[in-house]
């Protein structure tokens, strides 16, 4: 994932599970964010993220897409089995040439690597946010905890351990 700030297309799941911690603000190592409405509606509309405190993190761009291209993408890739801000978030990938996708779904995550992009789940953004020196490794490991322990993210106990 690279050293500078990076861009990412952000899935509701890192968005929900990192609020739900009170770590949200890790999300400041992406400097730019792009945000299809589907996910904007399941998080910030329906209270389950701050707008607000999105808007701070860095360079939020919103994307409306035409439901006639996510249904032709849908089709031409086989992705009927996912939720729409899941099949938005690949579409805009695709489309902007972002190749890091923020999802903790592993659906979303194989579609993601067959599609050629990067999935990048919220573990892995504790982690970067370790390695760019944003948090402690303190932070990091109750950061990790937290995301087993209190989120409403499925993880492992193995996985947290490693």
């Amino acid at each position: 994932m690279g050293r500078g700030r990076l861009t990412a297309v952000t899935d509701a799941g890192p968005l929900i599970h990192l609020t739900e911690i009170g770590c949200f603000h890790i999300l400041s190592i992406f400097g730019n964010l792009h945000v299809p409405e589907a996910v904007w509606a399941e998080t910030v509309e329906c209270g389950r993220t701050s707008g607000e405190d999105l808007l701070k993190l860095a360079k939020v761009e919103r994307h409306n897409i035409p439901q006639r291209d996510i249904t032709r993408f849908v089709v031409n890739n086989n992705l009927k089995d996912l939720h729409s801000g899941e099949c938005e978030c690949l579409y805009l990938c695709t489309q902007t040439g972002v190749p890091i996708l923020l999802t903790d779904d592993l659906a979303v995550r194989e579609a993601a690597k067959r599609l050629k992009l990067l999935p990048v789940g919220s573990l892995g953004i504790v982690a970067k946010a370790y390695r760019t020196g944003k948090i402690s490794m303190a932070d990091a490991q109750r950061h990790i905890l937290n995301l087993y322990e209190v989120s409403s993210l499925f993880v492992t106990r193995v996985i947290v351990e490693m």
